[in-house]
């Protein structure tokens, strides 16, 4: 899928930040960069940075002497994330751009982040490439779903979207596990020019409220928002209760906890 089908408009960018992020991208944030070698001074890239969740929390770590950039397409993202920047810590510079030609010098950057944004971008060697030229010797840390059939919560509401809104619109959905296997992921680091590549799996556990209340934020937090939004209301509930049961057995007592695997690769140049 283009990267630009997977942009949020309107409310999305704000809905992104009030239902993704703390339910699962400030979790994951926190997984993804244990993993990272991170040291205060650093010069650090986030790409697709998103609403700024993962340059939040490097910015205590490199502190007042470190420095952070993030690249993202969608203006209205960077918005959000110019809304919530940090308030201690590295300062950040956030700039629009695309990843297949980041707006950055050679050899500009210590590290390099990119969470859950490789598997949109529409030509994935040529940001691989982009992030390895503007890299010093020193490491990249990529981020990406495993395959939907390990992440229950958005099978099932892809399922439930296919019947209920049509195949295209579930095809959308099930855009950000597009990625898949991890011997893919080995080798297109590989042939970027990276060295040293070690890929792990992780398991982010996803908490979210009832159905009723997180199923409809979920999906408006998406680009499939708006689709779902024109249905009737008879349509929108029985989404919601065929998710509902669909995950009835990861309901806890404040909704539902729900786990979603991820592929971690850290790298060199």
């Amino acid at each position: 899928m283009p990267q630009e089908a997977w942009q949020l408009t309107g409310s999305g960018p704000d809905s992104y930040e009030r239902y993704q992020v703390p339910s699962v991208f400030a979790p994951l944030a926190r997984l993804f960069l244990k993993r990272v070698p991170l040291a205060p001074g650093q010069r650090v890239l986030d790409v697709a940075c998103g609403t700024g969740i993962v340059a939040r929390q490097v910015a205590p770590v490199l502190g007042s002497t470190g420095s952070i950039v993030g690249i993202e397409l969608n203006a209205a993202m960077l918005d959000v994330a110019r809304q919530h920047a940090p308030g201690d810590g590295a300062p950040v510079e956030w700039r629009q751009g695309d990843a297949g030609s980041l707006p950055c010098r050679d050899a500009e950057f210590d590290i390099v982040l990119c969470q859950q944004g490789l598997q949109f971008f529409p030509d994935r060697p040529a940001a691989l490439r982009e992030m390895h030229r503007v890299l010093k010797p020193e490491g990249v840390g990529i981020c990406v779903w495993r395959s939907i059939e390990h992440s229950p919560c958005h099978l099932a509401i892809a399922e439930a979207l296919r019947r209920h809104v049509g195949t295209d619109i579930a095809q959308r959905f099930r855009a950000p596990f597009s990625f898949g296997d991890e011997s893919f992921l080995n080798r297109l680091l590989a042939d970027a020019g990276y060295r040293d590549v070690a890929i792990e799996t992780e398991t982010v556990a996803r908490r979210l409220l009832p159905p009723e209340e997180s199923v409809p934020g979920l999906l408006a937090s998406t680009p499939v928002g708006p689709a779902v939004a024109a249905l009737d209301e008879v349509a929108r509930e029985a989404i919601i209760d065929e998710v509902a049961r669909a995950l009835s057995h990861y309901r806890d007592e404040y909704g539902l906890t729900v786990p979603q695997p991820t592929y971690i690769a850290l790298a060199r140049k």
